[in-house]
């Protein structure tokens, strides 16, 4: 695929996501068609499906599953113990900006998992990509390797992290303001190390 094909495509795929999120803003995900995002995004029908052969509830999924890594980044390849309550505290605050920014898709997504049992199953691999992010985190500040205690341990810091960020975006805010919960979160992080390496 030539260069100028895969922008048309990225664009093409951006739109419909930017879309998507405009429509069920306003009027909800259960009210919004497929038929109505292509023709608001621009391009056919036929495209659309190219492009998320499981319709709504995957245009929500790839929304939702681009917040997700969102928390990977090379900032994190580069933390050591001396920065990394300032690299985690800027990853964690992009996280949950970023899920301010799709919280439509985020709540679109919430109702397509209640809708189709594949969706839900999805939704476990989403949750894969964070943990394996903070696995990273905690391999490199832990000094030690990826083990089955230590996944335990990044599977329910995410699960953490991503709640309370969900709570704090779509419900009520549990924090003053974002630079708060990414502060607490980070502490919540840095402050679990010691018994994580006594367990690793």
């Amino acid at each position: 695929m030539t260069e100028p094909r895969r922008r048309n495509k990225a664009a093409k795929i951006e739109a419909i996501l930017q879309t998507s999120v405009a429509l069920f803003k306003k009027q909800g995900y259960a009210v919004t068609t497929t038929n109505q995002i292509a023709a608001e995004a621009g391009v056919s029908i036929g495209l659309l499906y190219k492009y998320f052969p499981g319709g709504k509830p995957d245009i929500a999924r790839k929304a939702v599953e681009n917040v997700r890594e969102m928390i990977l980044s090379e900032e994190l390849e580069e933390a050591t113990a001396e920065n990394a309550a300032a690299v985690l505290h800027h990853a964690l605050l992009r996280f949950i900006k970023g899920h301010r920014q799709v919280s439509a898709n985020l709540a679109a997504y919430e109702m397509a998992v209640l809708e189709d049992p594949e969706t839900a199953d999805l939704g476990r691999e989403l949750f894969a990509i964070g943990t394996d992010s903070v696995v990273t985190i905690l391999t490199k500040l832990t000094g030690g390797k990826d083990s089955k205690n230590l996944r335990k341990w990044a599977n329910v810091m995410f699960h953490i992290i991503d709640s309370v960020t969900h709570r704090q975006v779509l419900h009520e805010a549990l924090a003053v303001s974002d630079e708060q919960l990414a502060d607490t979160l980070t502490q919540i992080i840095i402050r679990s190390l010691p018994a994580v390496m006594e367990t690793r």
